[in-house]
């Protein structure tokens, strides 16, 4: 065997190097000085204090007073009674593992676990951008975009509910993709592939997005949206091809009947449920053991069944989110989340000329060139369907493009949109979209791999009508207006990490990051 070129060694470490490189800058990003501040911030007050007596009646109980301090006898002087439970278990047992390994006296014990929920989101993110991108120069831009991105290194940063969240409906996606490539390769084998029961993906996306409803209950949007979204996908490989596959005695494809591929999509699509939702009930059911084994925790009441008890819990909890009326100084409209107007500031500390903040205020270049990509993807599904419209075909709706932009849309828009519908509710915050920062991280990675004419990555712009100069000399220079993105993107981390994790500052240099009066 001749051993591979050079150039072809090279490129084999850069895959490895480049993909480690990025996880190493998110690590950090997240890991520095996660213990300060060393006093509970904002809901860190609920679910630090949740998590520690959950792990040690296997239910949240109460605590004699609100003052945030926390470690030492502090961290040990909970009550027996139970607590009202706000969210379902799955976010606080997380947090709890990262006490147990580090103890519950400083903030790298609470906020260990969800700061490497933090990393493990921006390697998820890059294995989506490969996958969908088909090149590893899209899954590197993702990674890089999210490790740089203000929202998720404060919400990798302070032990709330969001960067769990965020970690298991990515994974989710993650997971789609993988059920989508391995169900197409079924389509692109000879035998008709008809009802597809084997799909261990779309398990595991069940049980990913049955962990992200355990953490939160909007979890469930994106498990609903992705799943419409293959049954959409299923049906347009079945309503396009309508044909049986050409076998070696029959040399003509036969046209399969509409009306058959449709009773066939429809059949899919409630195969598809009856795989993905009781995956996805079984593991948002287990993150509630705790409760279920030990009678007391709130709710529970002597004598009756536990699964009474829970149906209870639930409907009661419903009626209070849905009734809920606490107007907050911080609260931010939904149709400000993509541009990331009003962040939420979870902490602020004075010492003389010196002042120490943590505000999720996103990076410019992350998050408003990020809705430019997302527009530009949102073009190319109009494109499609407007084409398939005018010629009554479904192929425009088959392409490359428009499936890709498909996922992604339905990854970001699945986060947002539910809560646009809930937008005159109170109490609703701009670190919520931290959900939607992986798939704006893909998006914005698609383009500017596209703009690039990186190879195999030229899909995105061809799909949105756009034609690029070819010549060298015009690649050359869109691909150092690429690198001149990123490393500004970069350089805007270095400005305004300070104010990510409450690093004390000088007020004028404090002024200089008020770029918006929201901020």
């Amino acid at each position: 065997m001749k051993p591979a070129p050079p150039n072809a060694q090279l490129l084999q470490r850069l895959r490895w190097i480049a993909p480690g490189a990025i996880l190493a800058l998110a690590a950090v990003l997240r890991l520095w000085a996660l213990g300060r501040p060393d006093s509970l911030v904002f809901d860190e007050l609920y679910y630090v204090r949740d998590a520690v007596t959950q792990l040690v009646h296997g239910y949240p109980t109460g605590w004699p007073d609100d003052d945030p301090a926390f470690g030492g006898e502090r961290a040990r002087a909970f009550l027996d009674q139970a607590s009202t439970i706000a969210h379902p278990p799955l976010g606080k047992w997380l947090i709890g593992l990262g006490i147990l390994a580090l103890g519950p006296d400083s903030g790298w014990g609470w906020r260990l676990a969800v700061a490497l929920a933090g990393v493990a989101t921006v390697a998820v993110t890059m294995r989506i951008g490969y996958l969908v991108g088909r090149s590893i120069w899209v899954a590197c831009f993702a990674g890089l975009l999210l490790a740089l991105d203000g929202v998720h290194i404060v919400l990798s940063r302070v032990s709330l509910l969001d960067g769990f969240l965020t970690l298991f409906v990515a994974l989710g996606a993650l997971f789609v993709v993988r059920d989508w490539l391995a169900s197409g390769a079924r389509w692109g084998t000879r035998a008709e592939p008809g009802i597809l029961w084997c799909r261990p993906w779309l398990l595991a996306a069940g049980l990913a997005f049955g962990a992200a409803a355990a953490v939160k209950w909007s979890g469930l949007y994106p498990l609903a949206a992705f799943l419409v979204l293959l049954t959409m996908g299923d049906l347009l490989r079945r309503l396009g091809s309508a044909r049986l596959v050409r076998h070696a005695d029959r040399p003509a494809p036969a046209r399969r009947p509409g009306w058959r591929a449709l009773g066939d999509g429809v059949l899919q699509a409630l195969v598809t449920a009856a795989i993905a939702l009781p995956a996805a009930f079984a593991a948002y059911l287990a993150s509630w053991i705790g409760w279920i084994v030990t009678p007391a925790g709130s709710g529970r009441v002597e004598g009756e069944a536990w699964w009474v008890s829970l149906w209870r819990w639930h409907a009661d909890s419903l009626a209070w989110h849905s009734t809920l009326s606490a107007p907050h100084p911080y609260q931010s409209n939904p149709w400000s989340w993509p541009l990331g107007l009003h962040p939420t500031a979870m902490y602020s500390a004075r010492s003389g000329d010196y002042i120490s903040t943590i505000s999720p205020i996103p990076n410019p270049i992350v998050t408003w060139l990020g809705v430019g990509a997302l527009l530009l993807l949102v073009w190319v599904v109009g494109r499609a369907a407007a084409l398939a419209a005018r010629t009554r075909r479904l192929a425009p709706l088959r392409g490359r493009a428009v499936t890709v932009s498909a996922f992604v849309l339905t990854g970001y828009l699945s986060g947002w949109v539910p809560w646009l519908m809930l937008s005159s509710r109170p109490a609703v915050f701009q670190f919520y979209a931290v959900v939607l920062t992986p798939f704006a991280a893909t998006a914005l990675a698609l383009v500017l791999a596209s703009f690039a004419s990186l190879p195999r990555s030229e899909f995105v712009l061809q799909g949105a009508g756009v034609r690029l100069s070819g010549s060298f000399e015009a690649r050359q220079g869109r691909g150092i207006s690429v690198a001149l993105v990123l490393a500004t993107a970069l350089l805007l981390t270095l400005l305004f990490w300070p104010l990510w994790i409450g690093m004390p500052i000088k007020d004028w240099f404090y002024g200089l990051h008020r770029w918006l009066p929201g901020w």
